[in-house]
């Protein structure tokens, strides 16, 4: 009696050993492009280390289970298809960073449109492709939103604080037009030493007669030559006292609790300032010397009196010299209005990209939303006035 034997089935892929590679080699590519950007130290290396995390864990499997030549192709194949598959999925660290949104300019991002239609966009859509670069674009306009606004309030602050010429009984006299508190006083001071000691060591050979093991009489002698460099490190400034800035009609001066320091209109040849920072430099004196404001408008109005004392041939605020209480009252004005206008236009050329980045938004918006909110702007005015 015959026996029928069923034909051997063939075995399904996933089970071969290239089947379990190709398994293994998804898993591990999961692994490095959505769990790399997690263990990068800081965003800007985010995608290098998804790439390098990838590639490590993939040539250790090849390895470690001995898939030969054609786990490592088999590798290879996957690897750029799923780069290619996960570049909008996955965007790049750096362009999605809230530092490079905020440097980026507006100029780009007039122009975005998504391919989509209005209101298309549903909410699984949303997270796998929009979803991490409308947060940072939110988390970046925050951010303008608030420099926006500080900026605008000192804007105003400058125009109520900026101090007029008012003579008194003798127009001759030196009189305060600003005080300021609450200053530091910083000074190039001199960088630490650097010695270096350099030792060279010589002698001859022992020279003797063997007896033995051992060698008998002969003589031997060494020399030892040391040097020394010392080099000077280069200045640096360093914040070494606090107390008041002082800007009169004639001079500028600082006091505080350990060191003074002055600067006269006429012997005044630089003063750069920068956020909170200003640095001035005496014809008379070899160093200069600066002081840090707790306000950048204090440092606004102190660079504005400099510009309207520069105005004036004899380079003083008040009528000891040549000038009169007009032309002392039309210098002042001057750089007031010169600084307005400054601020005024940086205000704008900020606001322009502000409202750049929110029709970026409002893209977004259009095809999402119930996911994006529509962009709001700053309570302030669109333009200074």
């Amino acid at each position: 009696m015959s026996q029928q034997i069923a034909a051997p089935q063939k075995e399904p892929f996933w089970f071969r050993p290239e089947g379990r590679a190709v398994l293994l080699i998804l898993s591990i590519l999961s692994l490095g492009y959505f769990l790399g950007v997690f263990m990068a130290s800081a965003r800007r290396s985010a995608k290098t280390t998804q790439y390098l995390f990838t590639l490590l864990i993939g040539i250790w499997a090849n390895i470690q289970f001995n898939f030969g030549t054609q786990g490592f192709v088999m590798f290879a194949v996957v690897v750029l298809l799923m780069a290619t598959f996960t570049k909008h999925l996955v965007p790049p660290a750096i362009e999605s960073s809230v530092e490079y949104q905020l440097q980026k300019t507006g100029t780009d991002a007039k122009d975005f449109k998504l391919p989509d239609e209005s209101g298309s966009g549903n909410g699984l859509k949303f997270l796998f492709k929009a979803k991490h670069e409308v947060e940072t674009l939110m988390q970046a306009q925050q951010a303008r939103t608030e420099g926006l606004a500080t900026f605008y309030a000192d804007t105003e602050k400058f125009k109520t604080s900026y101090p007029a010429f008012q003579p008194g009984i003798d127009t001759d006299a030196e009189v305060n037009l600003l005080t300021i508190e609450d200053c530091y006083l910083f000074e190039p001071r001199k960088g630490q030493t650097i010695t270096e000691r350099e030792t060279q060591s010589g002698g001859r050979p022992f020279v003797g007669t063997k007896v033995g093991p051992i060698f008998v009489g002969g003589s031997g002698r060494s020399t030892s030559h040391s040097r020394s460099v010392t080099t000077q490190a280069p200045d640096v400034l360093q914040t070494v006292d606090t107390g008041t800035l002082i800007v009169t009609t004639r001079s500028i001066s600082f006091v505080g609790e350990k060191y003074t320091r002055h600067v006269d209109f006429k012997t005044l040849i630089s003063a750069q300032g920068e956020y909170e920072h200003m640095t001035f430099a005496d014809s008379k004196k070899s160093e200069v010397w600066g002081a840090i404001f707790a306000s950048r408008v204090d440092m606004w109005i102190v660079n504005a009196l400099i510009g309207a004392a520069d105005e004036l041939s004899d380079r003083k605020l008040d009528t000891s010299g040549k000038a009169s209480v007009e032309e002392i009252n039309a210098a002042l004005k001057k750089a007031f209005d010169e600084t307005v206008t400054m601020l005024g236009d940086y205000y704008k050329t900020a606001f322009e990209e502000f409202e750049a980045v929110n029709e970026q938004l409002r893209e977004f918006h259009r095809v999402y939303p119930n996911q994006v909110p529509e962009p709001t702007e700053p309570a302030t005015s669109k333009q200074l006035t």
